[in-house]
């Protein structure tokens, strides 16, 4: 049977970064891999809309059975966003990171010219906001996850090359 993967966790975790990675892992004839967000984001994005996308993808790999390929998808989605479908298998695999690695990260990735500006702004917030943000989720998500006995992958120390081999092994399982 096929499955769909989601690979979930917060702004900073390396969602994007490990899919290069895992396109040259996992074998082409059986997988196809995806960012969560390729298809665009609203500006007021939220539930209705990850719940909209993940039936997209759900949809998009009920049309891949006669090719008996299975979908890898990397995004920010919780584990409330999923529908109770029992097929495809859904799995769930959350990227994790120490707080103070998540703040590194975000405050890299929004520097300018070797200049960190805290009156920017994302989606509407502070960037300070935005980072705090992220770590609070980041910590309610990962006590969802381990109550759903899904696998949390700790990116904090590893490059995205180990982070998505990380992820393989537990697709390939």
């Amino acid at each position: 049977m096929n499955k769909i993967f989601f690979i979930s966790g917060v702004n900073g975790v390396g969602k994007s970064s490990i899919i290069p990675y895992l396109s040259s892992l996992l074998p082409i004839e059986k997988f196809e891999i995806h960012d969560f967000d390729e298809r665009g984001v609203p500006e007021k994005a939220d539930s209705n809309w990850r719940i909209s996308e993940i039936k997209y993808w759900l949809e998009k790999e009920a049309s891949l059975t006669k090719e008996n390929k299975s979908i890898v998808v990397c995004g920010f989605v919780k584990l409330t966003d999923f529908p109770d479908y029992k097929t495809p298998e859904i799995v769930k695999i959350l990227l994790s990171a120490q707080p103070e690695i998540i703040r590194k990260r975000l405050k890299k990735r929004y520097t300018k010219d070797g200049i960190f500006d805290e009156s920017q702004k994302v989606i509407g917030k502070t960037i300070n906001v935005f980072i705090d943000d992220n770590i609070y989720i980041l910590d309610q998500m990962e006590k969802m996850f381990k109550q759903s006995n899904c696998p949390i992958v700790d990116t904090s120390e590893l490059r995205p090359d180990k982070v998505a081999r990380t992820v393989a092994k537990i697709i390939l399982k």
